[in-house]
Order: C-alpha cells, then sequence, then structure tokens
C-alpha cells in the first residue's frame, strides 16, 4: 500500500525537520490540527517510513573537529555490482558523518569530520587508498555547512 503525504504532513515533516524535539501539542499548534490527529499522522508519518529517526545535529567544530570535507570516490570496475554493500561499512568509520551514493564519474561521496589536516590525511590513506574497491577520490574541504528543510 502506498502512502500519500498530505498538505498537512508536508507542515508537519518541515516544522519537525526544523525542531524535531517539538512536543505534540506545540507540533499541533505550529500545523494547525487537533493534537490526537496531529499525533496520529506523525506515526503513519514513522510507520510509512517518511519520518526515518530523529537525532541531534552536531556541529563538528564544537565536537573537536575542526576540519570537514567531502570526499569524491570512484568504485572500481570489479566493485560495481556491490557498492551498495559499501555504504554501510564506510558509515561505521569514526568520522563519517554522512554517505552519498551517486550517478557520474564519482560513486560515492563521504562527507567526514576531523580533527585537523593530518588526521583527514590519515583517514584517506588508510580507509580510501587501502581500500582495493576505491578508486580515485576528489577531496574537497567544507568552509560552511547549511541544512535546509524537508522537502515541499
Amino acid at each position: 500500500m502506498t502512502f500519500i503525504v498530505t498538505d498537512a504532513d508536508r507542515r508537519i515533516l518541515r516544522e519537525l525537520s526544523q525542531d524535531g524535539r517539538l512536543s505534540n501539542k506545540e507540533l499541533a499548534v505550529r500545523v494547525g490540527l487537533a493534537p490526537s490527529t496531529c499525533h496520529g499522522r506523525v506515526r503513519m508519518l514513522e510507520d510509512a517510513g517518511v519520518i526515518r529517526g530523529y537525532r541531534a545535529v552536531v556541529d563538528p567544530q564544537a565536537a573537536g573537529a575542526a576540519i570537514s570535507a567531502l570526499i569524491s570516490v570512484a568504485v572500481l570496475d570489479h566493485a560495481r555490482s556491490q557498492v551498495t554493500e559499501l555504504i554501510p561499512l564506510m558509515q561505521a568509520i569514526p568520522g563519517v558523518q554522512q554517505v552519498f551514493l551517486l550517478g557520474g564519474d564519482r560513486d560515492v561521496v563521504i562527507h567526514v569530520a576531523m580533527a585537523d589536516v593530518p588526521a583527514l590525511r590519515e583517514f584517506i590513506r588508510a580507509h580510501i587508498g587501502a581500500h582495493p574497491d576505491l578508486g580515485q577520490s576528489q577531496t574537497q574541504l567544507i568552509f560552511e555547512h547549511a541544512v535546509g528543510t524537508a522537502p515541499a
């Protein structure tokens, strides 16, 4: 069964994407629903997988990671069929913030936050350069990172 996202659901998603700690009562007021209706819609969004979870957004610099970077990586031809299996392995590496599977000349982008440049260099050497399934990589430093709101 396909879940249909309503206008009210979009309002809920927008508010929760800005503040996932809102009480149901406050959320209901902001989106113009009765608290019981709002609670039911949130539960349905969770059950349908539209809301995948709640987490704290941590400022890497405030947490001691002075360098953030995006590392674009090409997966070697022999490993193309297993690229989706690489993602959870990369997610488990300390310092990895996000992993994106892409189309184009690079297959994966890894968002990392490291203590300093030597730590970033070591991450690339140990986890990218030494991996038998990964080829060329390109690293771009992040100067600022702004998070958007939920999709319309």
